[in-house]
């Protein structure tokens, strides 16, 4: 059985992150999988919006060749994090 948090996390990078904009398809639901358990990792140990955030930046440019969405990304931590302290 998948982790709930692990699956939350997926989920909102899927539908509230979602660099390349593929949010929706059916067939890319799993395209931002990898990155989630180091997503969680960083909110396990309590780091701020900005770690969480700097991390999906880092990822949207140095992985994915994609420009910052510096607000954007740490909005999407601050919604990871809250959703985060409801599953403890």
């Amino acid at each position: 059985m998948i982790d709930k948090k692990l699956q939350t996390v997926k989920v909102v990078l899927h539908w509230a992150w979602d660099p390349i904009g593929v949010r929706g398809i059916e067939g890319a639901l799993d395209e931002y999988d990898r990155y989630a358990p180091a997503v969680l990792a960083l909110l396990d140990r309590e780091t701020g919006d900005e770690e969480v955030g700097a991390y999906l930046t880092y990822v949207e440019t140095e992985r994915m060749g994609l420009p910052s969405h510096k607000q954007k990304n740490e909005d999407v931590a601050a919604l990871l994090r809250k959703l985060h302290a409801l599953d403890q």
